[in-house]
């Protein structure tokens, strides 16, 4: 474990989920310019799984009293090759039995995540191959919480 209490991500964990338990679950403080003091340098990634692990390193889930462990939320977007967002992410799949209420904290948190980190900085391969392509983020939240053991 790191000394900000994140968890490193897992080797089960498939490139496109992003784990509330791999994320610093502390919060972010957001700077002058509206970027997350904790937000990752910004790097240039040049590969699939780069663009998920810095995903990862920015997603700050819902606070632990509000949360709901096993949630799943997934999004599909695609990026410029300059790695500005096309279009605002689709939600694809969200926890059928959650409430409306707690969707929206997830998705809330996905949309902060995704301000925070973009435009992704890609280098030229991995701009060209993923620009105007759909990529798929599943979310899932995997923190244990007092109201999920009751």
């Amino acid at each position: 474990m790191s000394s900000d209490g994140s968890e490193p991500a897992s080797p089960g964990t498939a490139d496109n989920e992003t784990s509330s338990d791999e994320a610093n679950s502390a919060g972010a403080s957001n700077n002058a310019n509206g970027k997350a003091d904790n937000a990752p340098e910004e790097k240039t990634l040049d590969s699939i799984g780069a663009m998920y692990a810095a995903l990862r390193a920015c997603w700050v889930p819902p606070p632990k009293e509000a949360a709901r462990h096993g949630m799943e939320y997934t999004i599909r977007s695609a990026f410029k090759r300059d790695g500005e967002m096309l279009a605002p992410p689709r939600v694809t799949y969200s926890s059928h039995d959650a409430p409306a209420e707690v969707r929206d904290l997830y998705r809330d948190a996905v949309n902060a995540a995704l301000a925070r980190c973009t435009p992704w900085h890609f280098g030229a391969g991995m701009a060209g191959a993923v620009a105007g392509r759909p990529i798929a983020v599943r979310f899932i939240d995997n923190r244990s919480t007092e109201k999920s053991l009751q």
